[in-house]
């Protein structure tokens, strides 16, 4: 199981926007597969959730516009850049499932 590092007091998305501070960072694309990052429709028909995190508010419209672009109609914003230390927390749980499951790095369900 890889380790989460760092975790509950930090993400790698604050991390980011901290070395790069005039950059607008979004957090969003966590815990899916390759397969529906660019197609939704790949897994379940599509029917399920997007998170976004970020402090800027354009910088999420731009990522909503691009998710909806790709197919996404369920995007939730999970609000400032400090909940990207959740969505990575989830990520970790969605690799530990996978590996629960038989796989080698995250889970994929086909319906």
């Amino acid at each position: 199981m890889p380790r989460l590092d760092p975790v509950d007091t930090d993400s790698l998305a604050e991390q980011i926007q901290r070395a790069l501070p005039g950059t607008r960072v979004v957090k969003t694309f966590v815990a899916q597969e390759q397969e529906t990052v660019v197609n939704p429709a790949e897994c379940g028909g599509g029917d399920h959730t997007m998170f976004i995190a970020g402090n800027h508010e354009d910088a999420k419209t731009a990522a909503r516009e691009l998710l909806i672009s790709y197919g996404w109609s369920d995007i939730i914003d999970a609000g400032p850049l400090a909940a990207a230390r959740g969505l990575e927390m989830y990520a970790h749980f969605h690799t530990a499932l996978g590996l629960a499951l038989g796989g080698r790095f995250g889970v994929k369900i086909v319906r």
